[in-house]
């Protein structure tokens, strides 16, 4: 079976705590997956895991990879809790775990910290920036802001988790205040950062004009830490600073990662699920089968296996970046096609590359970070962690850092290099191992920068 689909996004539910005008979701409802159409999915995967030869698998490792999403997951707490246990308890022995998801950080409180912690569930916490950009658009159901709620919760986490990621949305009417959001949270404690443009917005070219100068001070301010020995991770600078591959792909989705929805419907992506659209999943155009059929549109999964993008008004910047042909649900939200990218997302690299060049300039890269990310970086929050993905595409150096929610490209690398396979063949430390060391590391990064404060007023 060639991409065997071992990694999927599963909606818990269609409801959410909050308003987000900008969600691309599309409205909310109070659809919930069953319990048992969640364990269905679970099969599924697992079922594919199994089957599967190994070469065609990434790094021949049997591997499955859930994320939960919504609407907010974190409303199903006790279903998410059951599914994880179900999921573990049918596992087969010769088959590895992940859990991870994005969530809005206004239910991550620290009761639920303990079952996270001993099932190595991490999430993403989306965090737009200071209360003034934030709650301009992620605002709760009553209309008031919910960014107080989310940096309360989010100090909480990054005692325990001092890695967690945030996850941003840049839009034109706050673009100037980029740098300032960036380092209100880096104030925070946060030193690890993605991001997802809202592309729907109006930008102009004075937007991403501003933006990339936002992005140079930015820079600055990596470059500023990292000379106190504390590091500062933007993924979309470190990606665009890595060169060009081989990979015809933006990211695996319709191939080895799928979206499932709360009927149990599969899709090529989580973004693809648009809760407005009411239809039986039959009848929708971009559904590419169901948990309990397999699937059933295989011609709708071939467009994502045999992708070949239609170009960016006449540049080449996506063979030499990570877009590659950009997202495909923005694609086809913004231009109707998967196969074109929208003008703003062109823009957007554009924007990107020349920061990047600035960043290579300012900031020491590390050499064995010769390689590139899938374009969507959603969900990459096990980045750092020894679950941080090596390898995914075919003779190319494509990878992306969250392998729970996999977007995993193409074919595995039939050859490793010998410091990959060292890296594969190191020993195994539990999640908590990896969290107390992390941990120590944040503890000495904040004696060191209380010790040059105090240098400094000498």
């Amino acid at each position: 079976m060639k991409f065997p689909i071992t990694n999927a996004t599963i909606n818990l539910t269609k409801s959410c705590n909050l308003k987000c005008s900008y969600c691309f979701a599309g409205g909310k409802s109070n659809k919930i997956i069953s319990l048992d159409m969640a364990k269905k999915s679970v099969d599924f995967l697992i079922k594919n895991a199994q089957e599967a030869d190994l070469k065609d698998l990434v790094n021949n490792r049997r591997i499955i990879d859930i994320s939960f999403w919504g609407g907010e997951p974190l409303l199903e707490w006790d279903l998410l809790k059951k599914i994880v246990l179900y999921t573990e308890k049918v596992k087969p022995s010769n088959i590895e775990l992940n859990f991870g998801g994005t969530i809005n950080g206004t239910l991550l409180t620290p009761d639920k910290f303990d079952f996270l912690d001993e099932h190595k569930i991490l999430f993403m916490i989306s965090l737009d920036g200071t209360k003034e950009t934030h709650d301009k658009y992620r605002v709760q159901c009553n209309g008031k802001g919910s960014q107080e709620i989310i940096v309360n919760n989010l100090k909480e986490v990054l005692k325990k988790w001092p890695f967690y990621k945030v996850r941003m949305s840049p839009y034109p009417e706050r673009i100037d205040h980029f740098y300032e959001d960036i380092k209100y949270l880096v104030d925070l404690g946060v030193t690890n950062f993605y991001f997802s443009p809202v592309y729907e917005h109006k930008w102009t070219d004075k937007h991403w004009e501003t933006w990339k100068n936002e992005c140079f001070k930015v820079v600055d301010l990596i470059s500023e830490y990292q000379q106190k020995g504390i590091e500062i991770k933007i993924e979309h600078f470190m990606s665009y600073s890595r060169g060009s591959d081989d990979s015809v792909y933006p990211c695996g989705a319709g191939r080895f990662y799928v979206g499932i929805d709360t009927d149990g419907s599969i899709w090529p992506c989580h973004r693809f699920i648009k809760f407005s659209d009411t239809r039986p999943w039959q009848e929708k155009e971009w559904c590419i089968g169901h948990v309990e059929y397999g699937i059933t549109r295989p011609e709708v999964r071939n467009k994502f296996i045999d992708f070949k993008v239609k170009g960016c008004a006449g540049k080449d910047c996506y063979l030499n970046s990570p877009c590659h042909g950009s997202c495909y649900a923005t694609n086809f939200d913004l231009e109707g096609e998967i196969e074109i990218p929208h003008k703003q997302t062109c823009k957007y690299v554009e924007m990107q590359i020349a920061v990047s060049n600035y960043y290579k300039e300012k900031v020491e890269i590390p050499n064995n970070k010769n390689c590139r990310s899938c374009v969507c970086y959603n969900m990459c929050y096990a980045e750092g962690t020894k679950d941080e993905i090596i390898n995914v595409d075919l003779n190319t150096d494509m990878h992306c850092h969250c392998y729970n929610a996999a977007y995993s490209g193409t074919q595995p690398a039939t050859e490793l290099s010998e410091e990959r396979k060292r890296g594969l063949s190191q020993k195994k430390v539990t999640p908590m191992e990896v969290m107390n060391k992390l941990l120590k590391i944040e503890l000495q990064n904040t004696e060191i920068l209380k010790l040059l404060k105090e240098m400094s007023k000498q």
